[in-house]
């Protein structure tokens, strides 16, 4: 080809094309339903497996700026967020309502501190629950996906009780969630979404990966206007 004028034989060149697609003239292409599959991410993974992606993840999200905990137990989870509550001197806080964090019972370890946490929803009416979401100091979140080698939490806003509201507006946020959430890469992420949603994707996934970072205001780096300045993440052991 040049100067825009096609050489060579017009159908030799498509015939070639669909011959090594195994697809007849006026025939379709056989559909790939994971094109991807296996070639970035395995296709399953083990236990030891996610405790390696485990650590890259803690890796990747302190460079970031965030801190993250290895879990072993609920014990272990109390005492750091006890360790987050009074490193942050949080007096409240709020959650969402997410039967992972139910099974927690995190209400009893604030309780403990003399904090309190409160639910989503927090109140009924817009008006009565935006005011009391922009005083709570720090939102905790059950993260569905993690992804490993970005430090990203990907948290798909896929119930009423799971607003992105409790992801960005306090300034402090902690993400709990296992090392079975735990992917390599954003080929998992598509793959899982596929497997969970099909064609009924959430209307809003959040992707977080360490503390808001911005330069829009005169390209001076700040942190925590679009999001949360402090995040930590607690990764529970699944075994």
């Amino acid at each position: 080809m040049a100067n825009g004028i096609v050489t060579g034989n017009r159908e030799a060149f498509f015939s070639t094309i669909r011959q090594n697609i195994k697809t007849p003239p006026g025939g379709k292409a056989p559909r790939v339903e994971n094109p991807m599959d296996g070639l970035f991410t395995q296709r399953e993974t083990t236990v030891e497996d996610r405790r390696e992606l485990r650590e890259r993840f803690i890796q990747e999200w302190t460079t970031l700026g965030g801190k993250a905990f290895n879990i072993k137990d609920r014990v272990e989870l109390a005492q750091a967020i006890k360790q987050i509550i009074q490193e942050r001197q949080l007096q409240k806080a709020m959650c969402w309502d997410h039967p992972e964090l139910e099974k927690l019972k995190l209400e009893e370890i604030f309780s403990d501190t003399q904090a309190s946490l409160s639910r989503w929803p927090l109140e009924k009416n817009y008006s009565d629950w935006i005011g009391k979401a922009a005083s709570m100091e720090a939102g905790i979140v059950w993260s569905d996906i993690a992804m490993a080698e970005t430090g990203t939490l990907v948290l798909p806003s896929s119930s009423p009780g799971q607003p992105t509201t409790v992801c960005v507006l306090p300034i402090t946020l902690i993400a709990i969630f296992t090392t079975a959430q735990l992917v390599d890469g954003f080929t998992g992420v598509v793959k899982l979404f596929k497997e969970r949603y099909g064609t009924n994707l959430p209307t809003t996934t959040t992707f977080i990966s360490g503390p808001s970072r911005t330069t829009d205001i005169e390209m001076v780096l700040t942190i925590g206007v679009h999001g949360s300045r402090y995040v930590y993440a607690l990764i529970l052991d699944e075994a």
